[in-house]
């Protein structure tokens, strides 16, 4: 039978220490090149206006490249989920399509219809997750100024389809439980 020699509980084996400092300046290092990288979103702003029956594209774009991209429409006392997609790819649903590669996204409303208008909420995920928000209103057509379906612009600060969590899901709310 092998014995292991003795070693007091207040003393560290001298070769252990360089290498668990090595690796606690690589840990360091990697966690620090994770935060430099931010996605730093560029999307389409304020109200986007166009005539019943003519296209409207939105956009959103990050310097990373898109994990997940949801998009919600708020209008007429409702929230829907139009898009929640992994990227890359062409999505269609309705009058929508929503185009994602890499850290660009376009959404094109194919003709613009009432039911269109309101509050467009993008959650974009690339590094980070960050909520984005664009208004679309539609005019009658007779001379493009007119808005039949019109939303006023909120604050930036704006919480997320589930009421009272700000910036979170209800999975992220609950700790991960649902």
């Amino acid at each position: 039978m092998q014995t292991w020699p003795s070693v007091s509980p207040r003393r560290i084996p001298q070769p252990c220490v360089p290498s668990m400092l090595g690796i606690l300046l690589l840990l360091v290092a990697s966690l620090s090149a994770q935060n430099t990288s931010w996605d730093r979103p560029s999307c389409t702003e304020g109200v986007v206006t166009v005539p019943r029956g003519q296209p409207a594209v939105m956009a959103c774009n990050i310097s990373n490249t898109f994990s997940r991209i949801t998009i919600w429409l708020r209008a007429h006392g409702k929230t829907v989920t139009i898009f929640q997609e992994q990227p890359p790819g062409r999505f269609s649903r309705g009058g929508w399509k929503l185009q994602v590669h890499g850290g660009q996204a376009r959404l094109v409303v194919t003709a613009a219809q009432d039911a269109h208008a309101g509050q467009y909420v993008w959650q974009l995920q690339g590094l980070q997750r960050t909520n984005r928000a664009t208004y679309l209103n539609v005019s009658d057509g007779s001379n493009g100024t007119t808005p039949v379906s019109s939303f006023r612009r909120r604050p930036s600060s704006f919480r997320t389809p589930w009421t009272g969590h700000q910036g979170r899901t209800p999975a992220e709310h609950h700790g991960g439980r649902r």
